[in-house]
């Protein structure tokens, strides 16, 4: 459940609320048409920092409306962004809306330019704002008679073009500038890095630096994203823990904890994921430890030398 629902005046109703729900899922994105009697939608700021829905919503009013931010009332035609990360009321009155759910991360571009709209009306005065709700209208009505694959090709349609709309609308509200975000990443990088053993989530870094989860993303695009920035963190620094033999006396999954694994044979899998080379192989090669030290370490063999080389030269380039 996305919202918090009472009667329109905020009470608990006394009779059940007459409402409907028809949604198909396309992969990531969930399409959907809804039918309610008057009501209020509400998601408080606890709702927010607890279910984690880190979606955007982006609503067409084919019939009724309500009062969205700003007491502006929301009209058939209409479109409405929430944005899920922020808190948002609504006062619908009875209604039918067409809403495409959109995940955050999958869509970071497109996120970007929709979380800036959260709770504003986009009217249907606005030729593009019409445009774009009656070709949601055709989606959803088209998507029954089309294979997977088809309704897959049309929904990436769809949000190209809501993308290039919005991107080119000079009109709409601007994100922070590059130098404000450039400044903000470093601090946040440098807070990972100091927390790397402990479990970090995009909320817990939109929570501690008071920006949103879609900044958070932004910041991180060209790191394929904030998860993936910081699971490639922790697999340097086990590969550096794991390498030195300052770190000799820890034990493989000690390493693993230190390097914010819950399980050694979670850390073992994506270690041989990332090097190729499981935590004991890389420990075995890069301390000398395997069967005899003195051995290896006077060993000619081609194999083992290129895998010395390849160990010494990721120490020299890792940051």
């Amino acid at each position: 459940m996305f919202f918090d629902l009472s009667s329109a005046d905020g009470e608990i109703p006394n009779k059940d609320i007459d409402a409907r729900i028809d949604a198909c899922n396309l992969g990531e994105t969930v399409f959907g048409v809804t039918q309610s009697e008057s009501q209020l939608f509400e998601r408080n700021a606890r709702r927010v920092a607890h279910d984690d829905m880190d979606h955007i919503l982006v609503q067409v009013f084919l019939n009724g409306g309500g009062l969205a931010e700003g007491d502006e009332r929301v009209v058939a035609g209409d479109m409405l962004v929430i944005d899920m990360d922020q808190p948002h009321a609504m006062v619908n009155s009875e209604f039918e809306n067409l809403t495409l759910v959109l995940p955050r991360e999958l869509q970071s571009d497109l996120s970007e330019l929709l979380a800036p709209l959260h709770g504003k009306r986009l009217s249907s005065e606005n030729p593009m704002v019409r445009f774009m709700g009656e070709h949601m209208q055709a989606l959803w009505n088209t998507v029954p008679d089309m294979e997977l694959l088809q309704a897959g090709g049309a929904l990436q349609g769809t949000l190209g073009l809501l993308e290039g709309w919005l991107s080119q609308d000079g009109r709409l509200p601007q994100e922070n500038n590059r130098d404000v975000s450039s400044a903000l990443g470093k601090s946040i990088r440098r807070y990972i890095e100091r927390h790397l053993s402990d479990p970090i989530s995009p909320q817990e870094l939109a929570t501690t630096f008071r920006i949103s989860r879609s900044q958070i993303y932004r910041i991180f695009e060209p790191d394929e994203g904030v998860t993936r920035y910081i699971w490639e963190r922790r697999m340097l620094r086990s590969l550096r823990m794991l390498s030195q033999p300052a770190f000799n006396h820890l034990a493989i999954g000690a390493i693993a904890f230190e390097c914010g694994f819950s399980s050694e044979s979670h850390f073992s899998r994506s270690f041989k994921s990332r090097f190729g080379h499981s935590p004991s192989q890389l420990r075995a090669q890069a301390l000398g430890i395997q069967n005899d030290k003195e051995s290896l370490l006077s060993s000619s063999n081609d194999e083992t030398a290129h895998f010395s080389n390849w160990i010494r030269d990721l120490s020299t380039t890792m940051p």
